[in-house]
């Protein structure tokens, strides 16, 4: 497909859009997917495997915030009727270095359109062995203080014996529009502290107090992955549609969903004109034995 970027070594192959600043895909060498296959036909950012979640993550009910005395309104910027998951993911990055392990994806947000964030990103990927990292930063542009948030949106595969550890101490029901409801302790059910398949339901749920610290193993390809993400991401989303079995999402978040909403605007990190907030996280990929 023209216009990506292809990272790989002996152990990962990882292609990369400069649209949306995505992750198409990412595998082993000898073909085994730890990322959702993208397959064919035009790119879509949708349904790629990866992609920046900046200025903030997910949706923001009511398109605005209260900060400093003022209002801030957001423009719903997908057919949804609220503003989701930033700019980053629909906007073209410009890749300001390239090699056959690592890539740099630079986006200025100078006229927004949709948000009232004026900001420069930059996203780096990179290839060590048989880990890939990828970090975000995102620096405030504007002359006034602004709440920021980051997070990635990384699709794996959901096969039928997929399994999933990531231990947190609460999570957020899920309420009408998308939108979390209330924090409450984990159900059985959604209780990942140890490797277990995903439950035979939607799950679109916030964890808190999670340790930056995930483990995906599929028996069918005899894959496992590990996660670890810096401590800004004290959260991660849960998505795992029914209509669609083939994947799930584990979003590392620095902030909850609807956080600005919910909590106001310093549930966020709170960027003066001139700061930076940045995080990373990698994923390591290994042989998994540990099915019988």
């Amino acid at each position: 497909m023209p216009g990506f970027v292809r990272l790989e070594n002996d152990r990962l192959s990882l292609r990369v859009s400069p649209r949306g600043g995505a992750v198409v895909d990412g595998s082993t060498r000898d073909g085994r997917p730890f990322l959702r296959p993208f397959g064919d036909g035009s790119f879509d950012v949708l349904r790629s495997a990866c992609f920046p979640l900046v200025p903030v993550g997910n949706r923001v009910e009511s398109n605005g915030f209260e900060h400093g005395g003022r209002h801030y309104r957001f423009v719903p910027n997908t057919a949804e009727p609220y503003y989701i998951h930033g700019d980053g993911w629909l906007a073209s990055w410009a890749v300001d270095e390239a090699s056959a392990a690592h890539v740099t994806l630079v986006f200025e947000q100078a006229r927004p359109e949709k948000s009232p964030h004026v900001y420069r990103a930059v996203q780096t990927m990179a290839l060590d062995g048989a880990t890939v990292r990828l970090e975000l930063k995102v620096t405030n542009r504007c002359r006034e203080t602004l709440p920021f948030g980051i997070g990635f949106h990384p699709h794996f595969p959901r096969t039928g014996g997929t399994r999933l550890m990531a231990s947190a101490e609460g999570w957020w029901t899920e309420r009408e529009g998308f939108l979390p409801g209330v924090r409450t302790p984990i159900p059985d059910s959604a209780d990942f502290s140890t490797l277990r398949k995903l439950p035979r339901r939607r799950l679109n749920n916030c964890f808190e107090g999670w340790n930056g610290r995930a483990r995906i193993a599929w028996p069918e390809t005899r894959l496992a992955a590990d996660m670890t993400a810096d401590p800004i991401f004290s959260r991660y989303m849960l998505y795992a549609p029914e209509d669609d079995t083939g994947f799930f999402c584990l979003e590392p978040m620095s902030h909850a969903p609807n956080a600005l909403a919910i909590s106001g605007a310093d549930a966020l990190h709170l960027l003066a004109p001139g700061e930076t907030l940045s995080g990373a996280f990698s994923i390591t990929v290994s042989d998994c034995e540990e099915f019988q």
